[in-house]
């Protein structure tokens, strides 16, 4: 039995019924031609085509299987005029119908009960199938999948039908690979945009301000942390020149500035006044090489170090209160031995030199001593100090 009826009828005859049918198919190949080329969705063109395709060829069923790309396995993508039962009866990839379809060659066959290229008489008998003709999805000559038409009456499928057949599945082919193609570049957007989001949510967890900016010097990218700390919405930063972004102390670049120069990492540190008071920054810009080894983006990293700027002087001036406590109460021991020395010495004087012209100078004496001793008693309890001015641009501790 070959692949292709050995009984076609008058085909050979191009007479009046002949030309009409050539004349209807023609037709029917434009109008599902225009139908499928006129949509990207890939489940729209599968559809069209199983659905139209049996109708112009006055059968009842009709199913589209495609290879899939990795695995190259025939997969069921569309079907229309047939039970769910049927179309989930088994594989088909080892008829013969198939693999000779597979192969790129269409076969008609005019009775499917008494053929052995199909393996499930049984069910195409429940579903009343009699003939079958499967031709191949081709695009550029390879094979993506086949189409199989299928009536519920014997029939001879003629030479016009069998191209009509082939005609459609090319059609339907680079729809397919149109659509396919489509849905894959959609995806990969999809993706990118999921990505892109994933990545916009991490960086609006960074508590630190974060910019990017581009070869050219254009914000690029901004976390939440910058926008509100700046009052800012995207769209009024994006594309935006990062000079008017950068607050420039004299005599200093912006880091950003420094990694273009340098192609280095670079940071800086900042004190700017904000309406709460003074803020310490710190600012630090990292360089991003595209392959070929070029500057492709600048990131930079903004920390609000005020709290750790504070804790650093408070630590400064303890430390320097603990210097001054000490070498005050050093001096204050150093001071008090002989400071009551000399006192004992005076007040004894201030005994025996009673009403005596020197008792005057011996009391101012002792007054004096009494003074340094209580000076000294201060140094050694102090815990604090302030400062006061003396002379000049000089400060001293005011005790």
């Amino acid at each position: 039995m070959s692949d292709v009826n050995d009984h076609r009828g008058d085909e050979t005859d191009l007479g009046c019924g002949y030309l009409e049918q050539q004349v209807n198919f023609l037709r029917e190949a434009h109008a599902i031609s225009k139908l499928v080329n006129s949509t990207l969705d890939l489940d729209t063109v599968l559809q069209t085509i199983v659905e139209l395709l049996p109708r112009s060829m006055e059968a009842q069923g009709c199913t589209i299987r495609l290879l899939t790309p990795k695995s190259n396995k025939l997969e069921l993508m569309a079907a229309s005029g047939l039970s769910r039962e049927y179309l989930e009866r088994g594989e088909v990839v080892d008829e013969q119908n198939t693999i000779k379809a597979l192969q790129g060659e269409p076969v008609a066959i005019y009775n499917v009960e008494a053929d052995d290229r199909v393996l499930y008489h049984e069910h195409m008998g429940r579903e009343g199938i009699k003939s079958l003709l499967a031709v191949p999805i081709k695009v550029k000559d390879e094979v993506i999948g086949i189409i199989r038409i299928l009536a519920r009456e014997c029939r001879n499928y003629s030479e016009a039908e069998v191209n009509f057949s082939q005609t459609v599945a090319e059609i339907g082919g680079a729809a397919i690979i149109n659509a396919s193609n489509f849905r894959k570049i959609t995806l990969l957007f999809n993706q990118i945009e999921e990505q892109e989001r994933f990545l916009a949510n991490i960086l609006d967890c960074i508590r630190p301000q974060l910019l990017v900016v581009d070869q050219n010097r254009r914000v690029v990218m901004a976390n939440r942390a910058f926008l509100q700390a700046n009052r800012l919405k995207e769209s009024d930063i994006l594309g935006l020149e990062y000079e008017r972004m950068c607050q420039k102390e004299e005599g200093n670049t912006c880091p950003v500035d420094q990694v273009f120069a340098s192609k280095q990492t670079a940071t800086i540190v900042q004190q700017i006044d904000e309406e709460d008071g003074s803020h310490w920054y710190e600012r630090a810009a990292t360089p991003m090489f595209d392959t070929a080894g070029e500057l492709e983006f600048v990131i930079e990293i903004i920390r609000d170090i005020t709290a750790q700027r504070q804790l650093e002087m408070e630590q400064a001036e303890r430390s320097k209160l603990k210097g001054v406590v000490e070498l005050a109460g050093t001096v204050a021991h150093e001071i008090n031995s002989p400071l009551f020395a000399a006192l004992g010495t005076a007040q004894l004087l201030e005994g025996d030199l009673q009403s005596s012209e020197y008792e005057e100078d011996i009391q101012t004496i002792v007054r004096n001593l009494k003074s340094i001793s209580e000076l000294t008693a201060k140094m050694t309890a102090m815990t604090g100090y302030r400062s006061r001015e003396y002379v000049g641009e000089t400060r001293i501790i005011d005790l």
